[in-house]
């Protein structure tokens, strides 16, 4: 069996290509378009302006998929004259990417620079430029991780697994620590998911956390995700950016709820099944808050959107 099992391809709203994983029974991109969302929810809030006077910037995207979050990157970089980079990706199936490169409403929307980068991840596994490199690593997450450089951090590690109740093995408390340690200091840890369990675990992983600002025409979604920064010593942090604020009163105390239990796999190789069973009896003897008594005191303001 394939590591994502039958994939389909699908059109988003603004005509951009995406995936869908009959295993996993989600779509790797939602509805309001597959190249809008690696737009808005990642590369605006990596906000790469502030490496003008940086010499190299490191990225790890964490589910790679069919590549959308570092070929808008990869733009991004390109236009902002940063070609100075070392890419790492992680990815379990090879799949996605081969199906994005052989469409032409995927592999056409790209500049003749990316492409090229897109190709070579696929053929050879990365690529080595004077200015820039890039490899990727094939197998579970949970495992590659380990094959990364012990000396290197990231300025900027991209989180786009499927969501935490179908693919809890990289959601785990214990693979978010470790994602953290692999920060630089101010880097930023970036992923579509609000969830409070994965809030609570980049929370304790000493991350500051912000909140990833609704799209336009989306301003009754209270977030579109979330921003963890590794505010070290001697870094400066700020509160807010164009695309991202700090965790509202409301966002804090749903850090305090049942919900935020986290998703524990200590081993490293837990599977689904296992981490999402030690979860529920976590939480059934926890005694906090339910998350429905969370939403009632917050229900007036009309902040909730479905989850």
């Amino acid at each position: 069996m394939h590591p994502l099992g039958e994939l389909t391809t699908f059109e988003t709203k603004d005509g951009s290509l995406s995936i869908h994983s009959k295993l996993f029974n989600e779509a790797f991109h939602s509805n309001i378009g597959a190249r809008t969302e690696a737009q808005q929810k990642f590369i605006n809030t990596a906000e790469i302006k502030r490496f003008k006077k940086v010499d190299k910037i490191f990225i790890l995207d964490v589910c790679f998929g069919i590549g959308y979050n570092s070929a808008c990157l990869f733009e991004s970089l390109r236009d902002n004259q940063l070609p100075n980079f070392e890419w790492w990706g992680l990815e379990i199936d090879r799949r996605p990417l081969e199906i994005g490169n052989r469409n032409p409403k995927y592999f056409y929307n790209w500049s003749s620079e990316v492409k090229e980068l897109l190709k070579a991840v696929e053929r050879f596994n990365g690529w080595k430029h004077e200015r820039n490199k890039g490899k990727i690593l094939w197998g579970d997450a949970r495992q590659q991780i380990n094959s990364l450089p012990n000396n290197m951090f990231f300025d900027l590690i991209m989180l786009d697994a499927f969501s935490p109740k179908q693919c809890p093995e990289l959601w785990s408390e214990e693979f978010l620590l470790r994602l953290s340690n692999k920060l630089s200091s101010g880097g930023r840890l970036i992923t579509y998911c609000r969830a409070a369990a994965i809030r609570g675990s980049l929370k304790r992983a000493g991350l500051i956390l912000g909140s990833i600002l609704p799209s336009k025409g989306n301003e009754t979604s209270w977030s579109a995700g979330t921003l963890g920064i590794n505010s070290m010593k001697n870094c400066n942090s700020t509160k807010s950016g164009k695309s991202w604020r700090s965790l509202s009163p409301m966002e804090e105390e749903h850090l305090l709820t049942k919900a935020a239990i986290p998703y524990r796999d200590p081993s490293g190789i837990g599977t689904k099944e296992l981490i999402l069973a030690r979860r529920r009896a976590e939480q059934e003897n926890c005694g906090l808050e339910t998350t429905s008594k969370w939403k009632k005191r917050w229900d007036q303001a009309n902040l909730f959107s479905s989850q």
